[in-house]
């Protein structure tokens, strides 16, 4: 991937990374966070991440609690605890951006879009099931 390409990426998940170290999260934030743990984590997958995939998972199901909850509540916190292991995340996306393959990359965001596609269906399925 071209060096100005991934820095435009990283600044995003930076940005949002700093917002919720200062307590300025919403759900831009936690979306965006969530966005890069799931990126990080199908690279991993595929064979392309220096963090064992058990710590990736453990620190998307926090993340994707705290949009669940955000959803719910309009409260975006993020405990501290969770600041370093997702320091290690971006941190590790940043590396994969500059050394994995491009089409490993698009391979990835192209699985996340989908992911991001069906949710809309799959809330609407849920929300019918429960009337």
């Amino acid at each position: 991937m071209p060096r100005r390409d991934a820095d435009a990426m990283s600044l995003q998940f930076r940005i949002a990374l700093e917002n919720v170290r200062q307590r300025r999260s919403g759900r831009r934030e936690a979306t965006c966070l969530a966005q890069v743990v799931l990126l990080t984590s199908f690279l991993t997958e595929k064979g392309h991440g220096e963090i064992d995939l058990s710590n990736i998972r453990a620190v998307e199901n926090d993340v994707l609690a705290i949009l669940d909850h955000g959803e719910a509540t309009g409260e975006w916190e993020f405990p501290q605890a969770m600041l370093d292991p997702l320091t290690a995340i971006v941190n590790e996306h940043d590396r994969q951006l500059r050394e994995v393959r491009l089409a490993a990359i698009a391979a990835a965001t192209e699985r996340l879009d989908r992911l991001l596609a069906s949710l809309p269906q799959k809330l609407a399925a849920s929300r019918g099931s429960a009337a």
